[in-house]
């Protein structure tokens, strides 16, 4: 069998039986690393790429995990400790998006397939297409720092292209409207005070179903929690962000309504202030569902209540409040992400504008 040594450092073997020519060489920890061809000169090539690479410290051992088996093992890894039960939830749900490249070898998975993936995704919003392509690139840049490919093939791979939500509110004749129904209404008139509170406040809907007692005060309420369904059950958990935490200031009527009545129960402190017949919290999806009748009920097209949180924040920065108001009030961790979603409600000055230049450069 022919031989062509490299001085120790490799060989390239002619195989007969297979007509192929086999490349060797031995790694830094006594490993041999091989691989068949179909000329001496593949061979050569790719074994001054292995040398290359060993000298250098960037080879990379060859693996048969597949992206499939690496996207779970990044989850539940590296992800699951880290982010809440809810969020995991959401990624995994995003995983199963990636079944068509789940088979692939991901040290073989290239920018081209990735993209070609993306070009063929079936009909989806944007929005999930953009979390595809984050959970994608999370994980496959995970992978490159702990050296298991050599290469982070999404640099080269464009986010595909997300619209900007276009921002519903309601208009104040809903707002009236639905209030007036949620007054006198037999069974509905349980939902005035949440969504007296979500207009008022802009607090999202977990924060509201979340608010216990003692942080009701006389002219402000404190956000410290939050009430999640995961998996059919109701979860209390803290904001996601430390900007979640927050006091946001409210009327003293409305404050008053949120109290105790005379005429109810004694209740504890720490007793939620929204509570389903069994003294237990309220759950969102129930709220969201009561929601849609409730505005049918009114004749308004269906909104859902998070509609209430925009146009809090809309018409707060239409009547002149300064955004990073808004934005505490809120409880965004940035102010950037306040002005994206609301900076079209800002009153324009560029009528004003010319002047004012004029006055303070003087020219």
């Amino acid at each position: 069998m022919p031989k062509r040594n490299r001085n120790g450092a490799g060989s390239i073997v002619y195989e007969p039986e297979r007509k192929k020519y086999r490349a060797y060489i031995t790694d830094a920890l006594g490993k041999r690393i091989s691989k068949r061809f179909d000329s001496p000169d593949e061979a050569d090539m790719w074994l001054s790429q292995i040398k290359l690479d060993l000298y250098n410290t960037t080879y990379i051992p060859k693996s048969n995990v597949t992206v499939g088996e690496w996207i779970l093992e990044y989850l539940s890894t590296y992800c699951a400790p880290n982010v809440r039960a809810k969020t995991l939830i959401r990624y995994m749900q995003t995983a199963r998006h990636l079944e068509p490249i789940a088979g692939i070898m991901l040290q073989e998975l290239d920018a081209r397939q990735v993209q070609y993936f993306y070009n063929n995704l079936p009909d989806m919003s944007d929005s999930s297409k953009n979390k595809i392509h984050k959970l994608l690139k999370a994980a496959v840049t995970k992978a490159h720092i702990l050296e298991l490919v050599k290469k982070n093939i999404m640099n080269a791979v464009p986010a595909p292209k997300v619209a900007k939500p276009r921002i519903e509110i309601f208009k104040n004749e809903e707002l009236k409207a639905i209030a007036e129904t949620l007054k006198i209404h037999p069974i509905y008139k349980k939902y005035y005070l949440p969504f007296l509170l979500a207009i008022n406040t802009g607090a999202r809907i977990g924060e509201i179903l979340g608010l216990k007692r003692n942080c009701v005060f006389d002219n402000y309420i404190m956000i410290n929690n939050s009430i999640q369904d995961i998996n059919g059950k109701i979860i209390d958990m803290p904001p996601k962000t430390e900007a979640g935490k927050r006091k946001i200031t409210i009327s003293p009527v409305l404050a008053q309504l949120l109290k105790p009545r005379k005429n109810q129960k004694i209740l504890a402190l720490d007793d939620y202030v929204f509570q389903s017949r069994n003294g237990t919290p309220v759950r969102a999806n129930q709220v969201e569902r009561n929601w849609k009748k409730i505005l049918i009920l009114t004749g308004i097209p269906h909104k859902k209540f998070h509609t209430l949180r925009h146009t809090h924040a809309t018409q707060l920065l239409a009547n002149g409040v300064p955004i990073i108001e808004v934005s505490k009030r809120l409880g965004h961790s940035k102010v950037s992400h306040t002005l994206d979603l609301y900076g079209h409600a800002i009153p324009g000055y560029d009528a004003s504008l010319p002047d004012k230049i004029s006055k303070i450069f003087n020219l």
